[in-house]
């Protein structure tokens, strides 16, 4: 069995970072008791329980880079895919691919096989931050998508965002994202572990005060604020879309699939922000309340928590795809080509047609 690490004796002003997503854990402890109990427990964790850990964040990062990647793929290949909706969905692709490769492997090493940071000061900010630029991009996104389908089908006798529009919106999704969580990369530190040559990847702050309130403003922004916005746009959708005619509809086939369509997009891009809500909420719930009471990770089974609220928020970057080919004939159809393209031998043909004329039939 390998040793989890439970935290470090720091400075009092420093929060010991466990590389979770865009917050700082508390494990330093409140008294000598506390660190007496935990070294003689020494929050071992069972060989089969690391292995399942394993599988789980492999997993995860595996179909999260290739899922996303497919569906980058399938919208750039196919002219009839590039709508505005589908560039959103790229944009919310690629920080999903960004979740994947800086986010997950990193802290599933750091965290679950090394027990501190071996990358050096530089890699330490460069990490924190591109974390939290991971989850701006793919919150904003969310609202973005959402103002979209909001103005075709709450006003639609107003013009319909362009595609030029489209690519500044999604310019201005990244500016937000790079630029809100400039002092996590300012204040990310390495800090010895113990007196030892070992380092963590930590956020060391003047005052606890200054920390308390940048962690709740940095929520805000990102979970809780996106959050109403979504929940309002969407209700409001679905009330136009499920409940009435939308203003200036007439009655015929032609309206109601076009009223069909709406609906299944729509569904599809509810089910999308129900995703981003359940996989966030019970890590986001754990640092609210870690943040009001340090204590809690004094726990003695803290660590398993953790690990299962931090993989669940990891999960959400490798839902997405599976929401659209379950939801969506035209990406359904993308996916069934590409896995085709590369199941089958050349002998049987399909490496001689091209990818993009297998898209272009979808």
């Amino acid at each position: 069995m390998a040793k989890i690490p439970t935290g470090s004796s720091t400075d009092p002003w420093e929060t010991v970072m466990f590389t979770e997503i865009y917050m700082s854990i508390e494990l330093s402890k409140e008294n000598n008791s506390a660190d007496s109990y935990l070294q003689q427990e020494e929050n071992l964790v069972p060989i089969g329980i690391q292995v399942l850990m394993y599988i789980m964040y492999i997993t995860i990062s595996l179909a999260a880079i290739g899922g996303n990647g497919i569906v980058c793929y399938i919208v750039m290949s196919d002219p009839r895919m590039r709508t505005v909706t589908n560039f959103f969905i790229v944009n919310l692709a690629v920080g999903d691919i960004l979740m994947a490769v800086l986010c997950i492997p990193f802290t599933f090493v750091v965290n679950l096989i090394l027990g501190c940071w071996p990358f050096g000061a530089v890699f330490c900010v460069i990490f924190t931050y591109a974390q939290a630029v991971s989850v701006f991009a793919s919150a904003y996104t969310l609202i973005a998508i959402s103002v979209d389908r909001y103005i075709a089908i709450i006003k639609p006798l107003r013009p319909r965002m362009t595609k030029l529009q489209a690519k500044l919106l999604i310019f201005a999704v990244w500016l937000v994202a790079l630029l809100t969580p400039l002092p996590t990369a300012i204040v990310s530190k390495l800090v010895p572990q113990n007196n030892t040559d070992r380092y963590l990847c930590t956020e060391v702050w003047s005052t606890p005060v200054q920390r308390y309130y940048y962690s709740m403003a940095l929520m805000t922004l990102q979970y809780f604020l996106p959050l109403i916005v979504l929940i309002f746009t969407y209700t409001r959708i679905a009330i136009v879309v499920w409940g009435k005619r939308t203003p200036g509809e007439a009655e015929d086939n032609r309206d109601h699939r076009l009223a069909a369509s709406k609906r299944k997009m729509v569904k599809m891009m509810i089910t999308c922000v129900t995703a981003f809500t359940l996989c966030w909420l019970p890590l986001n719930t754990l640092l609210v309340a870690g943040d009001h009471d340090p204590s809690i990770y004094t726990h003695p089974h803290i660590m398993y928590i953790w690990f299962a609220c931090h993989w669940l928020a990891m999960s959400h970057a490798c839902c997405n795809p599976f929401i659209y080919c379950w939801m969506n004939s035209k990406y359904r159809a993308g996916f069934r080509k590409v896995f085709h393209l590369f199941c089958y031998d050349q002998d049987d043909g399909y490496h001689s047609v091209s990818l993009h004329r297998l898209l272009a039939a979808v």
